[in-house]
């Protein structure tokens, strides 16, 4: 299989990812918190050592970095911990289902205003945008995604987080596209991610990172370990926000990736698939009738959709299958960006390689069109 859908799910994972998931079910077997002896330890080790590496991902404190199920179940907590009722947010029209969903949620129960920031003329976002926004909407929360997963184009996440700030506005930032790929440490009061993609890690994982001294209140109550016989959920962090018995396996998988995540290795990581990218579409680009749907010049991630007017997306999904090349097809969960592309009917075609993409694989993608 020629694999072309990164942006949904990183593959094949690093054999040391494998390995730490392995050493969990084989040698130790229990999760921290929940036991006492050599094997509780070891687990309360290395679960330590990755949240200090996430700390350090995202310029935090260890602390303020709490374990969840993957990015959509920590954007659902963060925005309920975040926006009290009658409260302004200020969003894009490019955010996952994972914002859109329970954004749309909280504003029919709590009766927040929504205001949604379309594209600009040439797809992406200028911070110039935000600040006029910022001004005219006056929110208290600003909620938006690092990259699109659609286009692939990237946001200037430090510059809109330092102009939410001299608003008094908090910032709630989605780097699922970009952890693992580009600095995530751009000043937002939280960040939310999943660790199954460029970050290598497995699936069923991700992190809530809050920035300074933010404790945000639970959302969810359960059992955390605690040796005490408390009847009410821990506020304090990371607790606060890891009821139930934590991933252990995942968490020891993610933190082998993390450990092999230096920057240059990161910057390399980039650079490479947007290499292969580009290569991918310079191939398109020679076929009748294909339409690209290119971000601006700027910064971006290796996604790149595009559409053609003969065939239904699925259409090509399927023949791309049978030619043993796995992409992505349809609306990739972002429900408000295809009406500013034209691709509201049917969605697009997705390819997102990684660096593994070789010269003779990138031939067969683009012989079978």
């Amino acid at each position: 299989m020629i694999y072309l859908d990164h942006a949904a799910t990183s593959y094949p994972k690093p054999a040391a990812v494998l390995a730490a998931v392995q050493r969990w079910y084989v040698d130790v077997g229990v999760s921290p918190d929940r036991g006492d002896g050599d094997r509780c330890r070891l687990a309360r080790r290395e679960v330590d050592a990755t949240r200090q590496r996430l700390a350090d991902l995202c310029g935090t404190r260890a602390a303020g970095v709490a374990f969840v199920s993957g990015a959509t179940e920590g954007l659902n907590l963060a925005l309920r911990a975040l926006l009290a009722h009658g409260d302004r947010v200020l969003t894009t029209a490019f955010e996952h289902s994972s914002v859109v969903r329970p954004l749309l949620a909280l504003q029919r129960e709590r009766g927040l205003h929504v205001a949604v920031l379309p594209p600009d003329a040439d797809g992406g976002l200028a911070p110039d945008r935000f600040r006029a926004a910022l001004e005219r909407e006056r929110p208290q929360v600003c909620v938006f995604t690092h990259a699109s997963n659609v286009t692939g184009v990237a946001f200037d996440a430090a510059a809109i987080a330092e102009l939410a700030r001299r608003a008094a506005c908090r910032t709630l930032l989605d780097a699922s596209q970009t952890a693992g790929l580009l600095d995530l440490r751009v000043g937002a009061d939280v960040v939310v991610a999943s660790g199954h993609k460029a970050l290598l890690g497995p699936p069923g994982l991700g992190f809530v990172a809050v920035r300074g001294d933010l404790d945000l209140a639970p959302q969810k109550q359960g059992g955390t370990g605690s040796s005490r016989a408390l009847d009410e959920h821990p506020r304090e962090w990371p607790a606060a926000f890891e009821a139930g018995t934590p991933n252990t396996p995942a968490i020891f998988g993610l933190g082998a990736a993390l450990a092999g995540l230096e920057p240059a290795a990161q910057a390399a990581r980039l650079a490479q698939g947007l290499e292969r990218l580009d290569a991918l579409a310079a191939g398109l680009a020679a076929k009748p009738g294909v339409r690209l749907l290119l971000p601006p010049v700027g910064a971006r991630v290796p996604v790149l959709s595009f559409v053609h007017p003969g065939y239904d997306p699925s259409e090509i999904g399927a023949l791309c299958a049978a030619a043993g090349v796995q992409v992505r097809t349809g609306f990739h969960c972002a429900p408000w960006l295809h009406a500013h592309l034209g691709t509201q009917a049917a969605g697009t075609v997705r390819f997102s390689p990684g660096p593994e993409l070789t010269a003779a694989e990138l031939a067969t993608v683009l012989a079978a069109f």
